[in-house]
């Protein structure tokens, strides 16, 4: 399925006056914390077990998100989102979802949401699931920003829980026989970096760098205890200020339920992004450069 410094010691105090040593400040760079986050996912990978050999296949997807931020009030938003992700890159429908999420907002460097998706799954690429089947999502969701100079950085915490509809066959046709519940948790550190300036005005490019570690948990988790691991970089244009459009690239690395085989998908990604405000006045902005979900 589609649908991843320590502060320096001081020295000795022998023969010194007794004084506080100066402490120096940390910066935790991006690059690091995304060296540190492909570390965990690569240590969560469950080693197979004897005699048998991890599956890992290469495939080509494609993913559409179409995603707006409607401001009912000063810290009141929606958030409706259409997501289309298809196989080939776009030959065979893989995964779509409606989904819709309500943000509150109160300050500039915080959100907090709460949402839900209904999502579709179809059997497609080198190891399709043997019937289509539905998943039921709620997610709640905490999102940090700050600036490293140009630079916003923005941190997502995110909690899911999931219903899969668990697929039989009955006289031809496929029916839910019922649903398994599971848990995933997931942390994006991301990075979006103008291109023409210090600041992103309209009609300005900018880049977009992300990384994403998934973890699933609870009593129907055996050999996936990692799910997967996105990294992606797209490049976007601000056409206005209520509108972005993005293109790029990103690496899933995906792990199915036995904890043996893997997809490595090469996908292609193109967001449209837009907002719009029905308190009254020009829309805000969203959380930048914040598809890919």
């Amino acid at each position: 399925m589609i649908d991843r410094t320590t502060a320096d010691m001081p020295g000795t105090l022998m023969y010194q006056p007794i004084a506080t040593p100066a402490r120096r400040r940390v910066r935790h760079s991006p690059a690091r914390c995304v060296a540190a986050l492909a570390m965990v996912a690569v240590l969560t990978l469950p080693s197979p077990a004897t005699g048998q050999e991890r599956v890992v296949r290469e495939q080509l997807n494609g993913w559409i998100n179409l995603r707006s931020d409607v401001q009912l009030s000063r810290r009141w938003f929606v958030e409706p989102e259409l997501v289309l992700r298809m196989h080939g890159p776009v030959n065979k429908m893989a995964q779509a979802f409606p989904r819709v999420g309500v943000r509150f907002q109160p300050m500039p460097a915080l959100m907090l949401n709460w949402g839900y998706a209904y999502v579709e799954t179809w059997p497609y690429g080198k190891l399709p699931v043997a019937l289509q089947f539905p998943e039921h999502r709620m997610w709640q969701q905490v999102q940090l920003s700050h600036a490293v100079g140009r630079v916003a950085i923005s941190h997502r915490y995110r909690l899911e829980q999931r219903w899969l509809g668990r697929m039989a066959l009955e006289r031809g046709e496929s029916r839910v026989q019922n649903w398994v519940r599971s848990n995933r948790m997931r942390y994006r550190l991301q990075a979006v970096v103008p291109l023409q300036g210090a600041t992103l005005d309209d009609g300005e490019f900018y880049a977009n760098v992300s990384e994403e570690p998934f973890l699933n948990w609870g009593a129907n988790i055996r050999g996936n205890v990692f799910d997967q691991n996105r990294l992606g970089a797209t490049l976007g244009r601000r056409v206005s200020k209520a509108l972005r459009i993005e293109v790029g690239y990103l690496e899933q690395l995906l792990q199915k339920p036995d904890g043996r085989t893997l997809e490595r998908n090469h996908t292609l990604v193109l967001n449209i992004l837009s907002n719009f405000s029905l308190a009254g006045d020009s829309p805000t902005g969203s959380s930048a450069g914040a598809p890919r979900r």
